[in-house]
């Protein structure tokens, strides 16, 4: 045992009043929470030297990922109404779950080595892991046995797989590229969705007259991207490819193919933080494949999530909702580029980012998902040209 082994409050350990008499408690690093009583936080903020006889305290937290990864991320129960209806707790009860909560820990090395990096496989509790990581977690041992790609495709789209599902996929993503692309003049162009999956922009961009050629390393979501396409009759206009990994390597099967605009959405993160730890890909490399197969005077667009608030929790009321940054330049749990990196890839790769956009809820409806939005973005937007000098 490290020679910081005591108990002790982790700093990253908020403390807000629920009600009068009632605490919420909640490390906003691994977003958990417990609604407790006085007592309770007393007992935390001194334990072993307060020792009421009993305390009420609940568990409050819940998965960030039960509504998707557009859903409230903060890991937080919100049905959880007070501890009216909750039973006094035995001191060494409540002790184990604030221990078992992170909001009590007993050696801050270890603590400290548990936030930092990436798993080294799924039965590695040493370690929290990496938004990709806990994901595979909720959806393999909690959810889905059905696998990652079927929970993505759930809480994105709707049944049907034709558009996304209410929320802010829907709001802020996909009201932007409708608005956005209606206002692009793309007939008679031709693109490439890199990362297509089952073909959603790829029909938006054939809808407007463009020639496109959709390509992902998933063969079910091509199937789909195709059955969805012909039913609406851009069949002509759309065309699906599987893309062979290394993605670099295989973008010279289209080496013959010039592109007025290649496209992007929520890919590139992938490329910077690959899903799985055996797989390395170099996003200069990726980025550099693609502005090769430019036609003259085309672009580069990518939408990818916020680097700084996608994944962030939603704190605060709903209408006044504030946020805390645990990480940014060096990433342990979050796997979205810096700005910086983005810059400097574009750049290494000979390309200038021209326009920078982030995207808000595009509604008149209110909820708490759309004032911390509207509030901080959860995409960006980027235009790529090649340089000129």
């Amino acid at each position: 045992m490290s020679a910081s082994a005591a108990p002790h409050v982790p700093g990253d350990v908020l403390v807000t009043m629920a009600r009068p008499g009632e605490f919420l408690l909640s490390n906003v690093s691994v977003r958990t929470h417990a609604l407790g009583d006085l007592a309770f936080l007393e007992l935390l903020s001194s334990p072993g030297r307060i020792d009421p006889p009993a305390v009420r305290v609940r568990d409050a937290s819940t998965s960030p990922f039960a509504e998707g990864l557009l859903g409230d991320p903060t890991g937080l129960d919100r049905s959880i109404d007070g501890l009216d209806d909750v039973a006094p707790m035995a001191i060494a009860e409540a002790l184990s779950l604030a221990r078992r909560l992170m909001l009590l820990v007993d050696d801050l090395d270890a603590y400290h080595e548990y936030l930092q990096g990436p798993r080294l496989n799924l039965l590695d509790h040493a370690h929290r892991g990496t938004i990709h990581q806990c994901v595979g977690e909720h959806v393999l041992l909690r959810r889905r046995p059905s696998g990652v790609d079927a929970w993505w495709l759930a809480q994105k789209f709707t049944h049907d797989l034709r558009e996304p599902r209410a929320g802010l996929y829907r709001d802020v993503q996909w009201k932007f590229a409708v608005a956005y692309y209606a206002q692009a003049e793309l007939d008679g162009k031709r693109i490439l969705d890199f990362g297509c999956g089952p073909g959603l922009f790829a029909r938006l961009f054939a809808r407007h007259g463009a020639h496109v050629l959709g390509v992902d390393t998933n063969a079910d979501h091509l199937q789909t991207a195709r059955r969805l396409a012909l039913s609406e009759g851009l069949g002509d206009a759309c065309e699906f490819h599987t893309l062979e990994l290394p993605p670099a390597r295989g973008l010279t099967a289209f080496a013959a193919h010039r592109f007025d605009r290649i496209f992007l959405s929520d890919v590139l993160m992938f490329y910077f933080h690959p899903y799985d730890n055996s797989l390395e890909f170099d996003p200069v490399e990726l980025i550099r494949a693609l502005a090769a197969l430019l036609a003259p005077g085309g672009r580069i667009e990518v939408l990818e999530p916020n680097g700084l608030f996608w994944q962030q929790p939603w704190l605060g009321e709903a209408r006044r909702p504030y946020t805390v940054l645990t990480e940014y330049r060096r990433r342990r749990h979050g796997v979205t580029p810096t700005l910086e990196q983005l810059s400097r890839v574009a750049e290494l790769a000979g390309l200038a980012i021209t326009r920078v956009r982030e995207l808000v809820p595009n509604t008149a409806d209110r909820s708490r998902a759309f004032d911390f939005a509207s509030e901080f973005p959860l995409w960006w937007f980027f235009e790529l040209k090649p340089l000129t000098c």
